[in-house]
This record gives C-alpha cells, structure tokens and sequence, in this order.
C-alpha cells in the first residue's frame, strides 16, 4: 500500500531500496523503530472511475510516512522495514490506518476500498492493538484485496489463504501489476481475482511482443471468467480511449484523480463493482489424481509415466516466460538426480518449482536451487501419486498417476488432461498444501472449505456488513 516518491504508484513489494546513501538508510533504519510504535503512519486515497459514467466506484489506499520525516516516502519507508525483517508489521499498521480513515468518513458502502498485502504478511497475525480497527473494517467496509503474482512465489499458500478469507468474508480480490511481466499469465486463473488490474506504464516497458501477449492473455481470461478489467496508469485522455478501447469498465491514474486525503462527500454510485459471490467457492479434495478419477485412464509403467511427463514438460515450455511447475515422485526411492535426468532446462527461472515427496529435504536437488522440496507423510494420498502439473502462457497442462501402495512397483494407472478447469483446481489444491517460508516442509493439511487461517489481512470472523447496509446481496 505505497505510492513512490515520483508520484507513480505502486505496491509496497514495488518500494525496494529506496536508492539513498549509506547514511540515508542509517538514518532511516534508526526511526524506524520509532516509526513502528507510534504506529505513526498516514494514508491517502486515489480514485477508482467507472470509465462509461465517469463516477468514482472505489478507492485505492496508499501509505505515507510521518510528513517531514526520513520515512515520509513510503519506497524509503518499505525499504527499511523490508532490511529490518518488519515489512508485515508495516503492511498492517498502514491497513489498519487506511481502515480507520475510511470507516470515520463514513465512505457510502457501495464504493469500494482497494487495499494491497505484502506477502510477508500472509502467514503474520494481525498484531493485537490493530485487531479491533482490522475486524471492524470486515464488518463495515466493501474490501478489494490486492495480491499480486510475486506473492505466489513468496508463500504459494498463504496467497490463497488470503484469496479464500477475503471470499468468506464478501470482500473481492485484484490482480495487481499486471503488465510488469509474462508471469501473471499463468497465474490468473488460480487466484480467480474479480479485477485484474492492467498497468498501462508497465506494459510500456515491456516489448510489443510481451505487452501484445499480455494484454491479450488478459482480455481472454476477461472474457472465459466475466472478471472486470481496470487499467491504471492513465495519464491522458489518449490513455482513458486506450483503456475503453481494451473494454476496461475501470480506470486509475493521475488524469483521472491524484491521491489525497479523503473527500467531505462521495456520491453514491449506481452499480458497484462486482464480486464474486462466496457460494461459488470450490469443493475440498483429497488429492489431484482424486479430481480427475472420473476422467478415462490408462495404466502403464513407470518408464512411460516418466515418458509422458517430458512430453508435457518440453510442450509446455515457452521462452521469456516463467511458469509454475507443481510435481511429486511419491514414494518414488530413485536419486533425486536420477529422476530428474531428461528434462531440459529452462530459459528463465519459475515463478513456482515445488517437488512433493516421501522424506524430500528442502533443497531436494542441489543443482536446482529454484525447485523447492515439500515433505510428505507416509500416510498422505500424495505418497501414492506421481503428477506433474505446469500452468504457463501456452496453457494449463497435467499428467497424474496412481499406484496401488499394496503392490511394490506395479503399474501406474495415469490421466493426461488440459482442461483448465481441473488443472486449475488441482493446482490450488497443491499450492494451498506448500508450508509458508521458514517453516518446516512439511506438506501442510489439505485445505477444507470454510476453514481460513486466521492470520489473513481480514482478522476475526468472517462478516458481511457492508452488505447489510447496502440493503442487498452481490
């Protein structure tokens, strides 16, 4: 929730270093401390328009340092916090402040408030003098909660934590900084958000071939999901044609409204911004080969189940890319080298690698320090499964395959689907199973419905207030 000091927004993970001197961190690192206690931290809001009636549906909170301070730039503020490991803490204090400053406003509750979350902050519990301001906004305020694809990297499964808390709680979810790279192509349909957030700045940076496959991947996923479009960056009225000619219904950026405090008075609008309802949440699932059981099989040995898995991996493969790659070897016993012996390397790095396994280290192959290890029970169905599961530009992409545990190295019964709706779903199933940064690797429990963490940006139980003074459901 930053806006840099050059008066381009963006999130707080988009801060970084702040660029200063030595002696400009020292200074900063020593009020941060300070900073944090006071909980001394501001924000301010940009509008969100409808981009046919031109009436304002929502604003985005952005945060600002103490005024005339060495933190007053949020981007210097971020990058100190960030270098003292207190990035979640910042994230919720400057939610909270956010929160506070709307709800005394008195915002009309069919607009809608665009917060983002630091995926530091995803497994990070709200801190105890914050709660009281973070549970009262669940109840009164119309939330969308920013996420972006970095997040899928940073704790895969506390991004959809965060997804689901946010559903159950009526609030929505945007897709942020799109446009920054190739990456969110792939990521879009697992997180399912209601606003994909299209950067028009960021796509300028790209090369026409990247900003052409980006925007294209966008409006595609617009259309198969009904998920609305807002562009952001517009900084001309050229722009605003530009986002209308995409079918952005919304649009952000500094010829539209600049960022400041709060208005005296808001107009009602006559539609709000559309979410999806929570009854449409998925059901819970066992394990991956569980969700395509239904699906014609075949059975096979493990020699051409590694076979097909290559097929998949070389097809699915696209240069300037980063995809997400999702495999378990079961009880698999063959060096973990040795398994990976056939497979070409990639051209970039993943955005997500994650091998499942029997007794996996961390770092199941050394060679490979992008392809993270997550440790499976005995017990757990995983340990029966073999499955390699990639989502990337050219589409989602599976093989899954089931081995009778009684039988030692019998066949393996094997489905091969790209259906994006059961791969998409697998991969939710697997991703909300990869344990947080810095825990054990253990797998995590798989995930039930209705059950959230309760370390997630909304806090509390989950409420639909805002709804009930909006006088209707939707």
């Amino acid at each position: 929730m930053v806006q840099s000091s050059d008066g381009q927004q963006g999130s707080a993970a988009g801060g970084g270093d702040s660029g200063g001197t030595a002696s400009d961190d020292a200074a900063q690192d020593a009020a941060l401390d300070g900073v944090l206690a006071r909980r001394d931290v501001g924000a301010v809001f940009q509008p969100i328009v409808d981009l046919q009636s031109g009436e304002v549906v929502g604003l985005e909170a952005l945060a600002r340092g103490p005024h005339g301070t060495a933190l007053a730039d949020p981007s210097a503020l971020f990058a100190a916090a960030r270098r003292a490991g207190r990035v979640a803490e910042l994230d919720w204090i400057c939610r909270a402040a956010a929160f506070e400053a709307v709800v005394a406003s008195g915002l009309p509750p069919s607009l809608s408030l665009f917060v983002n979350v630091e995926p530091e902050t995803f497994s990070v519990a709200c801190p105890p003098d914050l709660l009281v301001a973070v549970t009262r906004a669940e109840s009164m305020l119309r939330v969308v909660v920013e996420v972006n694809d970095r997040a899928l990297a940073t704790d895969p499964a506390g991004l959809l934590a965060v997804v689901d808390r946010a559903r159950a709680s009526g609030w929505g979810i945007a897709l942020d900084d799109v446009g920054v790279s190739r990456d969110s192509m792939a990521v879009m349909p697992v997180i399912g958000a209601d606003v994909i957030k299209l950067d028009l700045r960021q796509l300028r940076r790209r090369s026409p071939e990247d900003a052409s496959a980006i925007t294209m991947s966008v409006l595609a996923h617009i259309e198969l999901t009904g998920a609305s479009l807002l562009v952001e960056g517009i900084e001309s009225e050229d722009d605003a044609e530009w986002a209308r000619a995409l079918g952005a219904a919304y649009g952000q950026g500094y010829h539209i409204g600049v960022p400041g405090p709060l208005e005296d008075h808001y107009r009602v609008p006559r539609a709000t911004v559309p979410l999806a309802p929570a009854e449409l949440d998925e059901p819970a699932a066992g394990s991956p080969f569980a969700i395509v059981a239904a699906l014609p099989s075949r059975t096979i040995d493990l020699a051409h189940v590694d076979e097909l898995a290559q097929l998949v991996y070389r097809t699915a493969l696209v240069p300037g890319a980063s995809p997400v790659i999702l495999a378990c070897g079961g009880r698999d016993d063959r060096p973990q080298e040795e398994r990976g012996a056939g497979y070409p390397e990639l051209e970039s790095p993943p955005l997500l690698a994650v091998l499942f396994g029997e007794g996996l280290p961390v770092l199941p192959i050394p060679s490979l320090p992008d392809l993270r290890g997550v440790r499976v029970l005995h017990d757990d169905p995983l340990a029966d499964e073999r499955f390699l599961v990639i989502l990337c530009e050219k589409g989602p992409f599976a093989v899954l395959g089931w081995s009778d545990p009684s039988v030692v190295a019998g066949p393996i019964e094997v489905v091969v689907t790209q259906n994006p709706d059961l791969v998409h779903r697998i991969a939710r199933h697997l991703i909300r199973r990869i344990p947080p940064p810095g825990a054990d690797n253990e797998a995590l429990l798989p995930w039930t419905p209705g059950v959230t963490a309760s370390t997630d940006p909304a806090g509390g139980s989950a409420r639909s207030g805002w709804r009930d003074r909006l006088g209707r459901h939707g």
